[in-house]
């Protein structure tokens, strides 16, 4: 059974993919904080930096999740682009 692309990309399919990458983005940045948590405690050289990237890190795959869920619903909705005016 085939499906249209933009079938796929509103879900009908998969249970849409905005839900998708907020899931994933939301459990990408639980281990990376826990990555954080844990690089404070080991006791290895440089804990605060691995640390403070590590929560950067987690920050932007936040920040980059909610701008792909932004760009989805547009791009399935046919964006059209702006008329041209003389």
């Amino acid at each position: 059974m085939t499906t249209s692309i933009s079938e796929h990309f509103a879900g009908a399919r998969f249970g849409g993919p905005v839900s998708a990458i907020r899931a994933r983005a939301a459990a990408d940045a639980r281990f990376l904080r826990a990555l954080a948590r844990s690089a404070r405690v080991d006791g290895l050289p440089h804990s605060e930096l691995r640390a403070t990237n590590a929560r950067i890190a987690a920050r932007n795959v936040l920040d980059h999740a909610r701008r792909m869920s932004s760009l989805i619903p547009a791009a399935i909705g046919g964006i059209q682009p702006a008329e041209m005016v003389d």
